[in-house]
């Protein structure tokens, strides 16, 4: 089936949406939330820890692919079933390709999109998706009538094409799988969501059937992206790696250039030298799909978010104490980069990086580093009930003394209740008695904290994960210190 409108919301979705993007006052849930979750916008509280699906992401898309070796090498049967309709699928295609129906294998490859519902691959700060293109097209059905090898058999992994076709890499094997196996998507979505109280609404979709070997639509019940009221997927963490665990750098690196480069070459031959070779010596290419199908013990899932080792912490602070304070020579932005770095390791997984960003105010440059915080301790549940503060905001300021002008900046961005009323400052000393006063004072007024960290904080976070314990209390120390001067 061909030419089908899909993720294309009913009126009930419309309805649905409305419910679930405000509160009775109209109030958009996520409206202040830096690079929002779909829980932050139903506010709900779902740890990722916790769950088994990639919360998503609404305004971006996640570093992530589905791997269909992981179908593979799965000892679920419906894992290994998801993976036999996927290579069912590739293999209606090479049969149509081979015996000269080339229109009708381009139009089941038409229907394969990025599907924009499941939030994965590298667009920042959009959500966009697009199918195969006309050349990607004619390039698979022309590599099934050229390979020898494929005209008599098919397929044994998906990403053999990433091997052979020019405009097939990890996020198009990911497109193809996740096209195939969307109606499995949608169920699991479904349960998810009854799981964890998502509100859903009614979505039409498109997925292979495999009993019909053709495109059919469906309806599922799947919650709504607020900026487009387009439906969303849940994607399965344990399908998800950044690269397919057969994949070109991989097979070039280990199989090709071992087999083929004379000893001591330099420079790298060019992808598509390298398909056009392998399509002519295909048993080279069976070889390393041997080799990676016995080492499968070794692939698992990709985590979302990997922290540094304790040792490369320790390496960046001691770079940050290094600095010298202030612009010179860029050591403010380095000083932003390795901050960076330093606070989404060692806070993790008590918080969850939302991510970066940069503001100006009175012409003076800023880096923010934001956490979203969902309460994964009693010291940060207290931070939510206190101050709203479902995300944290750092702001880096590489400074010798912190100023009060730098504590109204952070005053006035806390102004946003979505974003909550605590902030941190991370500059390099202590801030001076009289900066002090004027945080209490404020807090007197505005009820809104801010904490300042500086290189001593950073050490404390070191020597605390060094000695087993969480680098999240010392910014509890930090908190209980500032309360301790507020009036009683």
């Amino acid at each position: 089936m061909s030419g089908l409108s899909v993720s294309v919301a009913s009126q009930e979705s419309d309805e649905g949406l409305r419910d679930m993007t405000a509160d009775d006052d109209g109030v958009d849930h996520a409206a202040g939330i830096f690079n929002p979750r779909l829980s932050d916008v139903f506010g709900l509280v779902i740890r990722q820890d916790e769950v088994d699906f990639v919360v998503p992401h609404l305004r971006e898309d996640l570093p992530l692919y589905l791997d269909p070796f992981l179908l593979w090498k799965s000892g679920d049967p419906e894992y290994r079933r998801l993976h036999t309709d996927l290579l069912r699928f590739v293999d209606e295609v090479r049969k149509h390709a081979v015996e000269g129906r080339a229109i009708r294998a381009g139009m089941l490859l038409s229907e394969v999109s990025e599907p924009v519902e499941l939030g994965l691959g590298y667009a920042e700060g959009t959500k966009r998706g697009s199918a195969l293109g006309s050349g990607t097209i004619d390039g698979i059905i022309r590599t099934f009538r050229q390979v020898p090898q494929l005209q008599t058999a098919g397929l044994d992994h998906l990403e053999v094409l990433s091997l052979l076709v020019p405009g097939i890499a990890e996020d198009r094997i990911s497109d193809l799988t996740a096209s195939v196996i969307k109606r499995w998507l949608s169920e699991f979505t479904e349960r998810r969501c009854g799981d964890w109280g998502i509100p859903t609404a009614r979505h039409r979709l498109l997925s292979w059937d495999a009993a019909a070997l053709d495109w059919r639509p469906f309806d599922a019940s799947l919650p709504c992206n607020p900026n487009d009221g387009s439906p969303i997927l849940l994607a399965p963490l344990n399908l998800l790696r950044r690269l397919p665990w057969i994949n070109y750098g991989d097979y070039y690196r280990t199989a090709y250039a071992p087999l083929v480069l004379p000893p001591g070459r330099a420079g790298r031959v060019a992808k598509q030298d390298v398909l056009t070779y392998n399509r002519a010596h295909y048993d080279t290419i069976r070889s390393y799909v041997a080799e990676r199908e016995a080492a499968a013990d070794v692939c698992t899932p990709d985590p979302l978010f990997t922290p540094l080792r304790l040792a490369t912490v320790k390496k960046k602070v001691s770079e940050i104490k290094a600095l010298p304070t202030g612009r010179d020579n860029g050591a403010d932005k380095k000083f932003e980069e390795l901050a960076f770095d330093v606070l989404s390791s060692v806070l993790y997984p008590e918080l969850d990086l939302a991510g970066q960003q940069e503001r100006t105010i009175s012409n003076v440059h800023i880096r923010d580093v934001i956490f979203h915080n969902d309460g994964k301790t009693p010291f940060l549940t207290d931070l939510r009930d206190q101050y709203g503060a479902r995300q944290l905001v750092f702001e880096l300021k590489n400074v010798a003394a912190v100023e009060t002008e730098h504590v109204n900046q952070v005053y006035r961005y806390l102004d946003d209740e979505d974003m909550g009323r605590l902030g941190v400052i991370v500059a390099r000393n202590p801030p001076k008695t009289s900066v002090q006063r004027n945080i209490v004072d404020l807090h007197s007024s505005k009820r809104c904290a801010v904490l300042c960290l500086d290189d001593s904080d950073l050490d404390l976070m070191v020597a605390l994960l060094d000695s087993g314990r969480r680098a999240i209390e010392a910014l509890r120390k930090k908190h209980v210190e500032f309360t301790r001067l507020l009036p009683k």
